[in-house]
């Protein structure tokens, strides 16, 4: 007995030091989700099962290049805090596996149950080689191990080069299958999940959102508003976007079992930002919401990172409403609530109602005697009495004077007045000619009152400005830590005027244990 107490002991010593390890390595993220080490790219497989979060990713073992795809897992109960698990779904004779989505077979209609206590979890990928075909895996212990269906492919394909991603979501009685066929998006049904049939596209005739690149990784989101049930669209494209480069746009309409219908043709961004690309959300959630994560980075320079023995880190959880702003929905994106695990009670730090002197600099860092490289920022101004070309800004610098600014630019073009601008963050060319230093995006929202939730990361920052409606993600690696706050208001002209109405500052704490 007294072996098997040391033996069980040890066992969980070294489980436990796994999921406590810490990770500090240069341009390391402690508050978003990296791949231990080697490549990482999409996020795939998002499920919930017993009291479980599943987050697998699009892997490529053996060092941090862009190569043949396996499926990793890291799991959590919080989505916030993970572990890693080893990789679930590896290459075979019908090549790689590429990008999908995971359900849990709560009906038993694929068969695959053995015990009456764990339902099946079933992973739908794309088999990649010379021609893109779908087929599928399940686990029968809660995603710790998963079998491939003998009769994969379930979905052939000879015909579409492009053919690939599927997202699967429950439908009454039946499954659907909605997956990108490189200008459009194909629906498909299945009683089983192993036989599948078609039933109807969209996206491409009429043309409709943007085509200015291949279209990937689409996903249906239901979501509820003002007592009506709609369905939400992403699909990300690989090309184009307003800032350069890749992006997810989504479309919001109705879905009837079959097809899916919106009158929308113009191209709504689920974010401007540039290092927010492929979203998807998980499946099974148990309080209905629609949680999202993303892969922070662009394709246009994913490749180039200069993170050393890692390459791929993930936006933080998401949830995606839906919010009427004159006489249009579009989505809102916020923060899960499950974040406050990372915040630390003895650092918050409230700020109270002050005017901005024009062209002054607020050091709000030196004022509070707080500085931190992972805070959470909240602010609230008033803006009506900004004039002329006038902006505010917001900028986290180092002892360098290296920065990373967010802020709003008035009387700037539709679509240009949020911006983020990290080209004082280092030596961008180094990187990429395409890592882009100042960035832009649209407020929907145009009121007097502007708001900002601002998360800093080592070397990431996402911007949430008038409770979500705009939302931008940007990448940034500094040579020594962006720990210090400034607020400025650039006024070229006199009388122009900005109030804080109220703010808070929060220090964050590392996911590792440090």
């Amino acid at each position: 007995m007294k072996q098997l107490f040391l033996f069980l002991t040890l066992i969980f010593s070294i489980a436990a030091s796994d999921v406590l390890v810490c990770r500090e390595e240069k341009f390391r993220p402690q508050i978003h989700f990296s791949v231990p080490e080697n490549w990482a790219n999409d996020p795939n497989g998002l499920v919930y099962y017993d009291g479980e979060y599943h987050f697998h990713y699009q892997y490529h073992p053996g060092n941090p290049n862009n190569g043949p795809k396996s499926w990793a897992h890291a799991v959590s109960t919080n989505l916030v805090i993970w572990t890693d698990l080893p990789v679930a779904i590896e290459p075979d004779h019908l090549g790689d596996i590429w990008s999908g989505s995971a359900v849990v077979d709560h009906e038993n209609t694929t068969g695959f149950q053995q015990d009456p206590d764990i339902a099946p979890i079933v992973a739908i990928f794309t088999h990649s080689s010379s021609s893109q075909q779908q087929s599928i895996a399940y686990s029968l212990n809660k995603a710790r191990d998963y079998v491939k269906y003998e009769g994969n492919p379930v979905l052939p394909n000879n015909i579409h080069r492009d053919f690939r991603d599927p997202k699967v979501f429950r439908y009454e009685n039946k499954w659907v299958m909605v997956l990108a066929a490189g200008d459009r998006v194909m629906f498909y049904s299945s009683l089983d999940l192993k036989s599948w049939e078609y039933m109807s596209e969209f996206g491409a005739d009429p043309p409709q959102g943007s085509h200015s690149g291949v279209w990937e990784c689409p996903d249906m989101l239901e979501i509820k508003y003002n007592g009506f049930t709609y369905w939400v669209l992403l699909v990300s494209v690989s090309g184009g976007a307003h800032n350069g480069g890749s992006f997810t746009q989504y479309y919001v309409g109705l879905f009837n079992g079959r097809e899916f219908q919106s009158s929308q043709i113009d191209t709504k961004y689920l974010e401007w930002g540039e290092d927010n690309y492929a979203s998807v959300s998980f499946s099974n959630e148990p309080r209905g919401r629609q949680i999202i994560i993303g892969w922070m980075t662009n394709a246009i320079y994913c490749e180039q990172l200069p993170t050393g023995i890692f390459r791929g880190e993930m936006t933080l959880p998401r949830v995606l409403t839906l919010e009427n702003v004159a006489g249009h929905l579009v989505l809102k994106t916020n923060l899960v609530e499950e974040f406050a695990n990372l915040r630390i009670p003895s650092q918050e730090h409230p700020l109270e109602m002050r005017r901005l002197e024009p062209n002054g600099y607020w050091n709000v860092s030196e004022e509070l005697g707080f500085k931190s490289q992972l805070v959470e920022v909240d602010l609230a101004f008033n803006i009506a009495g900004m004039k002329g070309l006038s902006a505010l800004a917001i900028c986290f610098l180092n002892r360098l004077r290296q920065e990373i600014c967010v802020g709003y630019d008035h009387e700037r073009p539709e679509n240009q007045e949020i911006f983020v601008n990290r080209e004082l963050t280092g030596d961008l060319r180094s990187i990429s000619d395409h890592f882009v230093g100042r960035q832009t995006g649209g407020r929907v929202f145009k009121d007097g009152i502007i708001t900002f939730k601002i998360v800093l990361d080592t070397t990431a920052l996402e911007l949430y400005v008038d409770g979500g409606l705009t939302v931008m993600t940007s990448l940034f690696f500094p040579d020594e830590p962006m720990d210090t706050l400034e607020i400025r208001h650039h006024a070229p002209v006199d009388g122009s005027e900005v109030l804080l109405l109220n703010g808070k500052i929060q220090g964050l704490r590392s996911m590792y244990d440090c």
